[in-house]
């Protein structure tokens, strides 16, 4: 008997039907979802072409999580290099496979979200058979940005409120969450539907503290992946104060860091861990998670450093750290923030407590170098005029070529004369002299013309692109001199500095992080207290929503304060404070 087109067409639909149903409604597999991946997810730019906890020996239990009914949410907390993407697509075969409900992956950008698609998921589930028979065969249930297979569906969405509405998920990854802005991670959780089985991951490098994403560990039970000693058993885990041997800084950094190793953290051991892959994949073999908190009901936490990841050389990661502390002498403190959050994978705090060392004098006068004497190996001295409706309030500093300093003196002046006869006292040639021009600025452009002082102004830019004859692009916390016209005439020359990273270099000098700033015992009382007028706050970015720190003014007088910022800004045209490509 002949079968019509249309009827042919129906018994077929019922078929593929038939097919999916008893294919995704069949008992689970018998293997953990670890055991599943080992054996079967096929992965992109892995060291294997098979995903493999055997080299990721921290991802086991994280993975193995996802069958767990009884965990709600999972932080889990990693440094960069260490496989989050390919937990990721491992996690999200298994979903597909063997446990399937419809699920959100939540990136800080569409862009991002679709490159990652296109060529990491993509090859994943195209190259694990079990989800390549899955995939839809209508070109409109798969798209960039969502999948429909047969039993669930998955969708792709940047942190961001439209993405983020009108979806009802089972399971919701939010990768990266440290890039969200304020409130986003919420709204990915509110995502999930209020059924018995819903779960919510978070997958990142730390973020700062206070923010949603320190917020979501503090929640969790804070599980750190431990090593248990060779010699005395104790279970530890991996800990950046336990790395030693390189204190010596009279070495250079890359001898320092060759020295380094692991010890124990039990007092009474005396075991370390030679800088050799072999003896530490075995500790990180015999790892666990071990939990350091007491979480809310269902919350789970997961964290490791790059101390875990035997592939990077245990000098490598301390060579890095020594060149994190090297630039926070000079005020740079952006290395350390991410090698704090990228390699440790721990929260960033910034320090927003006026921990300011009190100033004492350091044995000598003002009245000793009225006369232009110079100090013991200087380099050059400058004045800068930080300019009031109707004053001045002036400060001359000498410099050594270390990038050391004195204070020589510091007090109010009235006319501009007055800032250029304290200029010939001090024997600071006109080219040194420095004058902030945000207020008055045509006056102090008529001055600097006339006496050949050069002329500052703050900005709110975190620094300046700058390109060398090379064709390198630099950023520096200053701008080339360019010329203004004054109103009086002849030229101006005029600088812009970038208010906020100068700042964290007078602050280096000014704790004694980037060596000796010192200041004379008859130091003014007004000096003391408008050089402690500014404290670096937490400012939330109108336009990103993003938190930022931002120096603030504590009290109205910060005239001391803007004086020595300056210093800095002449110090590093000069030169003189090392760590500085100008």
């Amino acid at each position: 008997m002949k079968v019509s087109e249309s009827k042919r067409q129906f018994l077929e639909k019922s078929r593929r039907i038939k097919r999916a149903f008893f294919k995704n409604f069949r008992p689970p597999s018998d293997l953990t979802p670890a055991q599943w991946a080992n054996d079967r997810v096929v992965i992109l730019d892995g060291l294997t072409p098979k995903y493999s906890t055997v080299n990721a020996p921290w991802q086991t239990e994280p993975m193995d999580i996802i069958a767990d009914p009884e965990v709600k949410e999972v932080v889990y907390l990693a440094p960069i290099g260490t496989g989050k993407t390919t937990f990721m697509e491992a996690g999200l075969c298994y979903i597909i496979a063997e446990d399937p409900g419809p699920t959100l992956l939540v990136g800080q950008t569409d862009d991002d979200l679709k490159d990652w698609a296109e060529t990491r998921m993509d090859y994943a589930i195209m190259n694990t058979a079990e989800t390549a028979a899955l995939l839809p065969r209508d070109r409109h249930k798969k798209r960039k940005m969502e999948i429909l297979f047969p039993s669930m569906s998955l969708f792709l969405t940047g942190a961001n409120l439209s993405g983020l509405q009108s979806k009802s998920m089972r399971r919701v990854f939010c990768d990266e969450a440290w890039q969200y802005r304020p409130g986003m991670l919420n709204e990915a959780r509110g995502r999930l539907h209020d059924r018995w089985n819903r779960q919510f991951f978070i997958l990142s490098q730390a973020g700062v503290k206070g923010d949603d994403l320190d917020k979501a560990w503090g929640h969790s039970d804070q599980r750190e992946f431990s090593f248990s000693c060779p010699d005395c058993g104790t279970v530890q885990p991996w800990k950046w104060c336990n790395v030693v041997g390189y204190e010596d800084d009279t070495l250079e950094p890359l001898a320092r860091a060759q020295l380094a190793r692991l010890k124990c953290d039990n007092a009474d051991c005396d075991w370390t861990c030679p800088d050799s892959p072999q003896p530490r994949r075995a500790l990180a073999e015999g790892g666990q998670y071990v939990p350091t908190a007491v979480g809310m009901p269902g919350h789970v936490g997961f964290h490791y450093n790059v101390l875990a990841n035997w592939r990077k050389p245990l000098w490598e990661i301390v060579l890095l750290w020594l060149e994190a502390k090297a630039a926070m002498r000079v005020g740079n403190v952006d290395p350390l923030r991410q090698f704090i959050q990228k390699r440790l994978a721990e929260t960033w705090e910034e320090d927003l407590t006026d921990n300011r060392a009190a100033l004492v004098g350091n044995g000598y006068l003002v009245s000793e170098f009225t006369a232009g004497q110079k100090i013991e190996e200087e380099a050059h001295r400058f004045l800068t005029v930080d300019k009031q409706r109707d004053h001045f309030w002036a400060g001359v500093r000498a410099w050594r070529a270390s990038g050391e300093s004195m204070l020589l003196w510091y007090g109010r002046l009235e006319t501009f004369d007055g800032v250029h006869d304290l200029a010939l006292r001090y024997g600071i040639k006109p080219q040194m002299v420095f004058v902030d021009a945000g207020y008055d600025t045509d006056q102090v452009y008529s001055a600097c013309a006339r006496m050949n002082w050069t002329a500052l102004h703050g900005s709110g830019q975190k620094s300046f692109a700058y390109k060398k004859q090379n064709g390198d692009v630099i950023h520096r916390p200053f701008t080339r001199f360019q010329d203004a016209t004054a109103s009086g005439g002849g030229k101006a020359r005029y600088s812009h500095w970038a208010s906020d990273r100068i700042k964290d270099i007078l602050h280096a000098h000014r704790t004694g992080i980037a060596g000796s700033w010192d200041i004379p015992d008859d130091i003014s009382p007004d000096f003391l207290k408008q050089i402690d007028s500014e404290v670096k706050k937490e400012v939330t970015n109108s336009k990103t929503k993003q938190v930022e720190y931002r120096w603030t003014r504590t009290r109205n007088n910060n005239h001391a304060w803007d004086v020595e910022a300056m210093q800095i800004v002449a110090a590093l045209m000069l030169k003189i404070i090392p760590g500085f490509d100008v």
